[in-house]
């Protein structure tokens, strides 16, 4: 569908991720991506800080080949190893299907139950693993995660959830706008944002 639309000469400007074989100033304008590493570090810190730089935590992530996931855990595992050394991830769980993350919560728990903290790539692993915790009645143990949708939103307020890196739509949208008037408007534009 992207390729007839960029054949039939509409300027594309993509959030994240761009189509498989597809070259900036050819089939797309630019595209417009949110800081994952950057949010990946935000995400251990909130952890790191609430250990107070010890504990034992557990990772539930992605496991797709996806640049912007894999920045996340990219970010996360070097901050947590070079900034918190003495927090030890004992469990790491990858998932394809992000409704399965309360099952793969519960094994983690099951198994490593001096867990303390839980890492979910974004806001929907991070409510199943919410709902693992809750199911085996433990609220003891912090979450942080990336994206910030609502039910997250009322975990933070809770005290649940200790805080996201949060992704900014509407600066975004408002850098993808700006890229897509600055190509109509016969102006160059970054293929990368």
């Amino acid at each position: 569908a992207y390729q007839r639309v960029a054949d039939a000469g509409t300027n594309i400007v993509f959030m994240d991720n761009i189509p498989e074989g597809f070259i900036a100033g050819e089939n797309y304008v630019s595209c417009v991506s949110a800081d994952n590493y950057g949010n990946g570090i935000i995400a251990a810190d909130l952890i790191g800080e609430a250990l107070n730089g010890e504990g034992k935590i557990g990772v539930v992530f992605f496991d797709v080949n996806f640049f912007v996931t894999n920045q996340r855990l990219e970010a996360f595992e070097k901050t947590m190893a070079e900034k918190y050394p003495n927090i030890e991830i004992v469990s790491k769980q990858g998932f394809v299907d992000e409704g399965g993350c309360d099952v793969i919560a519960d094994a983690m728990m099951t198994q490593y139950p001096e867990i303390q903290a839980i890492f979910a790539h974004w806001d929907i692993p991070a409510e199943g693993v919410l709902s693992a915790l809750n199911a085996i009645e433990r609220d003891d143990v912090l979450i942080s995660t990336i994206d910030l949708g609502n039910n997250i939103a009322k975990q933070i307020a809770s005290g649940r959830v200790l805080g996201v890196g949060a992704q900014l739509p509407y600066d975004q949208g408002v850098a993808e706008a700006t890229c897509a008037a600055y190509a109509l408007l016969g102006k160059e534009v970054p293929p990368y944002v």
